[in-house]
């Protein structure tokens, strides 16, 4: 199917955002036309987002989950980070040292379980400050969305074996400080811009625009798989790809592994 769907025939495809937290990405995704289930721990952030975007719940379009994903349904302890709420963790030491505000004791949700109720996605965003294994590992060759997308971290090698298994065969890595594949991350014209930038007195731009719409630096994961920068590879081509980065003392270790 191609990429370039129509308004109405986005509408019948829905995005499962598992790590809603303050719903940049949400809101991309439903004002693309897309159905969205979201999932968050934080209830304060469902909350916000409720009142925020209520008329995308009231239609239909959005639901909201809040809870942790999980492998089963016991409750889970969410540690809010103090310095961005966004890089809370169920993962007490991920937020140890960054000013820790206190606990949410929600209850632990299963992708199996949402995908039982609302079906197999078209595309899976799973941003879980340091759980995203958990959504990742739950998916199988029979239940697995046309489009994947997690954070990558020390089991990447791991996880990118474990999805090529189960049927993903096209991959990109794309560095969310610019969401530039990791291949065009330091072309000329971004860096001309930034030293722009940084002459009128500015550190680093807050937004970027891509596809034709501008994306928000360290709230947003940047545009879609399907119209993401740079050329879809295969599993020894990305793998070697990550490898030589990693090697590289210019390593930001914020990418995302695209999937399809």
């Amino acid at each position: 199917m191609s990429p370039d769907l129509s308004s109405n025939r986005k509408a019948m495809k829905t995005i499962f955002d598992f790590g809603m937290c303050d719903a940049t990405d949400t809101v991309y995704f439903l004002e693309e036309g897309f159905k969205v289930v979201a999932v968050e721990a934080n209830p304060a952030l469902v909350q916000n987002v409720s009142s925020m975007i209520g008329h995308y719940i009231e239609s239909g379009q959005l639901h909201i989950i809040n809870g942790a994903i999980s492998t089963n349904n016991n409750p889970v302890e969410l540690t809010v980070c103090g310095d961005d709420v966004g890089s809370s963790s169920i993962y007490e030491h991920k937020v140890a040292a960054r000013l820790p505000l206190g606990k949410f004791t929600v209850l632990g949700v299963t992708t199996q379980e949402i995908m039982g109720r609302f079906g197999v996605p078209y595309y899976l965003k799973v941003d879980l400050e340091g759980a995203d294994r958990l959504a990742v590992l739950a998916l199988s060759a029979a239940q697995r969305p046309e489009y994947l997308s997690f954070e990558i971290g020390d089991d990447f090698e791991e996880l990118l074996t474990y999805v090529s298994l189960i049927g993903y065969s096209r991959f990109k890595i794309i560095n969310q400080t610019s969401f530039r594949e990791i291949e065009n991350q330091s072309n000329l014209k971004d860096r001309v811009t930034r030293k722009i930038i940084r002459c009128l007195g500015y550190t680093e731009p807050r937004s970027v625009r891509r596809k034709g719409r501008y994306f928000e630096l360290g709230r947003s994961s940047g545009p879609a798989p399907w119209c993401s920068d740079g050329r879809w590879c295969d599993q020894e081509t990305v793998l070697r790809k990550w490898i030589k980065v990693k090697a590289s003392r210019t390593a930001n270790w914020w990418y995302d592994l695209h999937a399809a």
